[in-house]
Order: C-alpha cells, then structure tokens, then sequence
C-alpha cells in the first residue's frame, strides 16, 4: 500500500494511541483555554494567572505562561493518570531564568499520599531531581541547564528502570523501582506541585509541548531532542492512495485539503466527504457539478476554499474568524464574496443550475446568495421575509413566494432543462417558473454577492456551492443536507 503523504504535514507518532495528555500550548495571547490535543480530549483547568503567551516558544508562536505566584494547570481526573508499574514517559520543554527550586510537574495528590511522584528541578547550581512519594530517588548535579534558554526534560519508566534526561543526554543514575506510580489518581499538575508538596516552587517562566505517554518508555538511552511540535496523528489516521475504501474523487480532494490545513481531517469527515461524491455519483447527478466548493468541515478557511470540482475560487476580504467548520463561512454587507471563476458556458443556455448551501439567513434582507449580473442571468437573494427572487439564463428575476421563504436555511437552488422554464428549490419549497431563457452572460459566478455596481453583498453564512449543468435539485438537497449533519456529527 502506497502512503500520500506530504511533507507539509506533521508528522505520524507511531505512540499516538497511547498520549494521555498533549499541551503544545497554542492559541490566541492571553488567553486562557489551554487544550489537550490527545486523542483523549482531557479537560484542562487553568489556575491563577497560567495563559498562553506568545512572548516565548519552542514552537507554533507561542507557549505557556506562568509567573510565579499561583500559576498551575491541572489535568482532567482519569484511569489513564494511574501509570502502576506499566512504562511511561513524561516530556516537556521549559524555559526559565529562575535561579531558585522550580517544581513544574507531578500528580496531583496531596503530600504523602500514595502514588505522589513529582520532578524537581532545582535549578541553583542545575541540579535536578525525581521524588517518589516524598523520597528523592534520582539526583543530578551539573547538568548543563540553559538558564534562561529552552530545555527538553523527560523522565522514563522502561520496566523497574527510571531515568531522567536533559536536553537529550541521561542525567543522574538509573534509579531502580517497583513502585505503582499513581494509585487513585486525580489528575497531572503542572507549573506549581509545590503547592501539593508543600514545598517552594512555582515556576516563573514557560512551558511548551509537554506530552505524556503510558506504557511506552520512549526513551532509555540518549537521544535528539525534538526538533519540531509532538504530532497530533496516529499512523491510523493517515490518507492511503490504494485505500480502496475511498472514491477517487474524494480521496484526491481529502488530500487536497489537508495539504491546505497542513494536517489531517477526522475520519469521520472523510467519511462524510466520501459519501457525498459517492452518493452524487449514484444519484446521477455528480458530472453536472462543474465548479463547487465544501466550504465547511476543512480545519482551515484555505482548506475549505479547495475547489471539490472546478478550478479554484477567488475569495475576497475574507478572514479566518468569517469560517466555521461546522457552519460555512460569512459573508458581510460591503465587501466579502467568493468569486468561483466560474462562468456559464454560451451553449449552456437551458441546461445550467446554481445552488447554495445558506446555513445562516442574512439581515437585512435583499442582498445576493449567489449571481452573475446587476439582477439578471444567474442568481437568487430573498427579497423580504415572503419571497424569493431568481433568476436563471432571463432577461429579469423572477419573485416565488410562500410564507418566511425568505428566512429560509438549507438549500437555495435553480436548475433550467428548458428554453420555456426552469424549476427551483428553496428549502422544503420546490416549484416551476415558466419563463423564456436568454443567453448566458460571460461574467463568472459570485457567491454572498452579485456582480457590477449594485452587487448587494450577503452576510448570510454559506456552507456550499455548486455550479454546472442541470440537475435534480432534490437529488442535491438531500446529498448536501446529509453531508452538513455528517460532518457537524465528526467535529468534536
């Protein structure tokens, strides 16, 4: 089986499964969601001042803050946090100009109760320590710390063997144990075990990646320290080009994507993706899409602006906070529209359709869902509560009414097979207009915007498009309906 897999992607830990807990200390200045990127999900409490801080990192621009006085995270209480005698290995990468005992991890317990471990490092003359419930049992003098510079710690359990490295080299002896490590656990504390252990530590400086690993001992003798952040990914978790499971269509475009995102999506938005082409594919309906776009379940805004069919799109003014993976992305009432550089072709007079995937209504209403003219050609906006204007290859728009079409969620849809009509699907209101068609007009589609001076941009919020050659607008609704709950039912 051959591997597509790319080298702007992180890479695979072979040992993902087995991560209890992986702060890589990402997000936003200041803020104070701190998140567990193993497959576990563990909750994080965050006490005192402890923030994300972009001042210093290791990786990704930013790290976590801790200052000295109060500061700690504890981890969500699991089964997982009770190591007994299996291997494990604890990492992390601290930065400190401290000159005073520092205690950044241990359990959380209180002192002397059974299972308490905790690493010391005593950073007045760069010594550094691993207590076993209360006892010292590894020490290490001289250990060549980088005051005020990024250090990799780790502590090992390789069967009855624990050790303790810095910056890649073992430092102190190997200490031998049977110990049970972890005996009714609550959780992992880190930045401020002294408040635990009752002695004098708080850390006053930065963590960054700290990963821990039950029942492996990842390291036993020296070593590279990392020179990237731990991987988020599972060999499991990565795209096959034999996969056989996958439709080639879907699987190109999956790849596609997480190119973009620069890591991979959860299966089960593979799942829905898949399903989607494949079900479009059985309907029929599938090589009538010329030009179409999911622009929800990608992790990023580029990935979700990968063209699933057709060339790529232009957007225009977007941001990565208009994007939601769940529900699309949102337009405003000035400037945001994606343009599809997609234009109908001039022997497509009465065979062409046009839809979008609207998952929240716009306000005010009467700005453009989708067009390709000031008003005519191809294009579709509510004009009031009641009504829907359309267009389709006419010379002018044409009004449907029913009552709250205009607050209408879901699909927004024409399709035209014949020079005299063409039929529409607005939500759960489906219909024929009986009217004459006309040329198509040379100017690509835009979505959340028509075209020209009076393009009337949207700020409803769209999820999908899709442009092309007549269809069956049910057969479409219901591929994009079961696409949308699929991939809100994958994102955790």
């Amino acid at each position: 089986m051959t591997l597509k897999w790319l080298s702007s992607y992180a890479p695979v830990d072979e040992e993902f499964d087995n991560v209890s807990l992986l702060l890589h200390g990402d997000g936003t200045n200041g803020s104070t969601t701190i998140v567990d990127s193993s497959s576990r999900f563990k909750a994080v409490t965050v006490v005192g001042d402890a923030q994300i801080s972009t001042a210093q990192s290791k990786f990704g621009g930013s790290s976590i803050a801790f200052d000295g006085s109060g500061d700690e995270l504890t981890s969500q209480s699991s089964s997982e946090n009770n190591f007994g005698t299996d291997d494990w290995t604890i990492e992390f990468w601290i930065l400190s100009t401290q000159t005073t005992r520092v205690d950044p991890f241990g359990w959380n317990y209180s002192y002397q109760n059974p299972g308490w471990a905790s690493l010391i490092l005593n950073l007045n003359g760069s010594s550094m320590s691993w207590y076993e419930n209360v006892n010292q049992r590894i020490n290490a003098t001289n250990t060549g710390w980088n005051n005020g510079s990024w250090n990799h710690v780790a502590i090992t359990r390789s069967g009855n063997s624990v050790r303790m490295f810095l910056n890649g080299t073992q430092v102190g002896l190997t200490y031998t144990t049977s110990f049970s490590y972890g005996a009714n656990p609550s959780g992992f504390i880190v930045g401020n075990v002294s408040d635990k252990t009752g002695g004098q530590g708080p850390l006053d400086g930065y963590i960054d990646d700290l990963r821990i690993t039950k029942g492996v001992a990842r390291y036993t003798s020296n070593f590279t320290p990392p020179t990237a952040p731990f991987p988020d990914l599972s060999p499991s978790g990565r795209v096959t080009i034999e996969d056989n499971s996958l439709d080639v269509d879907a699987r190109q475009y999956i790849i596609n994507v997480e190119e973009q995102d620069g890591q991979p999506l959860e299966s089960g938005v593979r799942t829905a993706i898949n399903d989607f082409v494949v079900g479009c594919k059985s309907d029929g309906i599938w090589n009538a899409i010329k030009s179409s776009c999911i622009l929800a379940g990608a992790r990023t805004l580029d990935g979700a602006l990968v063209p699933l069919v057709g060339g790529a799109p232009t957007p225009n003014n977007f941001v990565s906070g208009d994007y939601d993976r769940e529900t699309g992305i949102k337009g405003n009432t000035s400037n945001k529209s994606i343009d599809t550089n997609y234009a109908i072709p001039s022997g497509d007079q009465n065979n062409v359709h046009g839809a979008v995937w609207c998952s929240e209504v716009m306000s005010p209403l009467g700005n453009i869902l989708f067009g390709n003219s000031d008003g005519a050609g191809l294009g579709a906006y509510p004009s009031n509560a009641n009504a829907y204007v359309l267009a389709c290859n006419t010379s002018g728009a044409n009004t449907v009414s029913s009552t709250n079409i205009g607050n209408a969620t879901g699909i927004i849809s024409i399709s035209r097979t014949s020079s005299a009509n063409y039929s529409y699907k607005i939500s759960t209101i489906s219909g024929t207009l009986s009217v004459t068609s006309v040329a198509p007009l040379a100017a690509s589609v835009r979505v959340l915007s028509g075209v020209g001076a009076n393009a009337y941009n949207s700020n409803a919020r769209v999820a999908f498009y899709s442009f092309g050659e007549s269809l069956d607008l049910a057969k479409l609704d219901t591929r994009v309906s079961n696409l949308m709950t699929a991939i809100g039912a994958a994102i955790p």
